[in-house]
């Protein structure tokens, strides 16, 4: 059964000026549009590639803007999963993702040279020269894959925001704070 985003759109603020359109169009337009720019931009490989930071970074915001876990959790999958059915993302079958489907069934030669450096390997290594060069060549990965996730939830927090009419670098739960360090200061004088 499908999550029912009623109690999200009345307890989110609407934009103020603006033709009204519900907050959970918006943030789903938002989410399809930086997987499309993505995918066709070529920094990810599939439409699929940021699920998991997406996810997260919904659910999160959802929690932050006072919604139990588990309906956030519901509220993130459905916005997610709309947004990849309006993409046409289709999820590969298991086979598809396993080494054998790519080289046609026959294992693969071995390598001859680093993946990072690109020195000769001995006969007992497989893949590196050396742990410097395992170490560093993961964490140029993970930097890369990182990067990319890390500027496409910039791009959908930003949609929120425009989407709940607040102002760049602003936010209900920093008021509150300032609201409270107000507070607290009139006591302290």
């Amino acid at each position: 059964m499908p999550f029912d985003m009623s109690a999200l759109l009345k307890t989110t603020r609407k934009p103020k000026a603006g033709p009204k359109v519900p907050r959970r169009a918006i943030i789903v337009q938002a989410i399809c549009d930086v997987i499309r720019e993505d995918w066709r931009d070529g920094t990810c490989p599939t439409l699929l590639s940021h699920e998991g930071a997406i996810w997260a970074a919904l659910r999160s915001g959802l929690c932050l803007e006072g919604m139990g876990w588990h309906d956030a959790n519901k509220a993130a999958r459905d916005m997610l999963h709309e947004a990849f059915a309006r993409t046409g993302a289709k999820r590969p079958a298991w086979k598809e993702g396993q080494p054998e489907w790519c080289d046609g069934g026959v294992i693969r030669d071995t390598r001859t040279t680093c993946a990072n450096c690109g020195k000769g390997l001995e006969p007992e290594q497989k893949i590196y020269c050396s742990k410097t060069c395992f170490d560093a060549h993961r964490a140029r990965l993970y930097r890369a894959d990182n990067l990319e996730k890390v500027r496409a939830l910039e791009r959908i927090k930003n949609e929120r925001r425009r989407a709940s009419g607040e102002r760049e670098g602003q936010s209900p739960r920093s008021e509150r704070w300032k609201d409270a360090r107000d507070k607290a200061r009139t006591y302290r004088d």
